[in-house]
């Protein structure tokens, strides 16, 4: 199996012209994460983590941003401004230690660009580290209400198994 480089790089289009570099987190992205989700809203915090949270403990910062780019992947989407890169959003997926072909996969978004293909440029690129570290499922468990994600995740084209029990939607695409 190989590993995800921890320089991996990307650049993409967004639909309406724009420019967003993809690259791997790294440790020293810890107070701009904290920044981004200082900034979402409580609806967002809640679908990310089920509850609503006001901030992130220092123990989920290391977590969040020290990963091995092997059974923890996390990138990083950044919108080009100018000549400056304005982090929007962040993608990951964390190998299921009991299923090693399987990986939780969590995409966050900053409000005011969701639905603009931010999360769907994250997702395929998840989707391509994925296979080259050959994981066969990507999972996310997700709040009923929270459409989005399994809306983005059926767009893939990908085989999509979901599950409801009891207000929490299991969602497995098949890679």
């Amino acid at each position: 199996m190989s590993r995800i480089s921890a320089s991996y790089h990307t650049t993409d289009i967004l639909p309406d012209g724009r420019i967003v570099h993809l690259r791997a987190i790294k440790p020293d992205d810890r107070e701009k994460l904290r920044e981004g989700f200082l900034k979402l809203s409580k609806a967002s915090v809640r679908d990310r983590f089920f509850s609503v949270k006001r901030d992130l403990t220092p123990a989920e910062l290391s977590y969040f941003t020290e990963v091995d780019f092997l059974h923890h992947v996390a990138l990083v989407a950044e919108l080009q401004i100018g000549s400056e890169r304005i982090p929007v959003g962040v993608g990951r997926f964390v190998q299921n230690q009991d299923q090693p072909d399987h990986s939780e996969m969590a995409i966050t978004v900053i409000d005011e660009l969701q639905g603009q293909g931010i999360g769907r440029i994250l997702l395929s690129r998840l989707v391509d580290c994925a296979r080259k570290l050959e994981v066969r499922h990507l999972d996310a468990t997700v709040l009923a209400q929270n459409t989005r994600v399994s809306k983005l995740m059926r767009k893939t084209g990908l085989p999509l198994e979901s599950s409801l029990d009891k207000g929490i939607r299991t969602l497995s695409l098949a890679l």
